[in-house]
């Protein structure tokens, strides 16, 4: 395929934001990336098109906006990680990079699952049409999840088998799309974007529950009481031990580590990671990826 031929419009954050690195330096012509996250989650892909001078677009397309593009000679749209619906047009060719096995595993946030349901580890490159994750696969590869892996090691795995996939698939694009597979109905799984209220840990939790937390959640934060306020965490350690503190007492505290009793244990949470909670920050914080 002739890449400096080919316009492409790119829809992402930052999950897949290699992928957008790789399409530039192969030579594809990018006229414009689509974001929809909230800041510090697209800013690695706002970074490379301030670099490569590729103009950003927050707000979410419309059709008469994408047909506009596609006169102009976009014939190319490529979705990865990004949570709107794309109106139906008649571009020639639409994909979009998901990080599961799907049939298995449609739905915005598919990696804190993959935590519980390692099997279904992968990525799938399909066509997009009116159903939310069930067009055509193009490709798909599964990859293994070693013993307690957490979600940012799956974000790691999924970004580079993404853009090892995405490569195969543009090296023969027309050929691929031509012979895609459709994907099988009956076996098809929704996995909802998880609530707020999964990530909320009490000090009566024990050590076990807190590592399992840490795992599917840690990346985006969980939330704990710390001085009777409420906090978003990401970084803290858990620690099995005895002891007789009251459930949820501070046994422990400097300037950079505050350690707090549970059941079974203790937390030793890095207070650098500590943002406290209020109504705004939790709207932006659970993500907005929208049909």
């Amino acid at each position: 395929m002739d890449q400096l031929n080919m316009k492409v419009l790119y829809f992402g954050n930052n999950l897949f934001s290699n992928c957008l690195t790789f399409m530039v330096n192969q030579g594809f012509s990018v006229e414009a990336v689509y974001i929809n996250d909230v800041e510090e989650n697209a800013s690695i892909v706002k970074r490379i098109c301030g670099i490569h001078k590729i103009m950003t677009h927050s707000l979410r397309p419309t059709k008469e906006e994408l047909d506009e593009y596609i006169k102009s000679g976009v014939t190319l749209f490529v979705v990865a990680d990004y949570g709107y619906r794309l109106p139906i047009t008649d571009i020639k060719y639409a994909f979009n990079i998901h990080p599961s096995l799907l049939p298995k595993g449609r739905g915005p946030t598919p990696l804190t699952y993959i935590v519980d349901l390692p099997e279904f580890a992968g990525v799938s490159i399909h066509k997009i049409t009116y159903m939310l994750d069930g067009g055509d696969i193009l490709l798909q590869e599964q990859f293994e999840v070693g013993q307690n892996e957490s979600i940012s090691s799956l974000m790691v795995k999924s970004s580079l088998l993404a853009e090892s996939l995405l490569q195969t698939l543009l090296n023969d694009l027309e050929t691929i799309y031509e012979s895609a597979t459709p994907q099988q109905k009956r076996l098809a799984t929704y996995w909802k974007q998880p609530s707020i209220e999964r990530r909320i840990m009490s000090w009566l939790n024990d050590t076990q529950q807190f590592r399992q937390a840490i795992r599917q959640y840690g990346h985006f934060g969980i939330l704990i009481t710390i001085y009777e306020e409420l906090f978003i965490v990401s970084q803290l350690e858990v620690a099995d031990f005895k002891h007789d503190y009251k459930l949820g007492s501070i046994i422990f505290e400097d300037q950079a580590l505050i350690s707090v009793a549970m059941n079974g244990g203790f937390a030793v949470v890095f207070k650098s990671s500590m943002v406290l909670v209020n109504s705004a920050v939790l709207g932006k914080r659970n993500n907005n990826h929208t049909p």
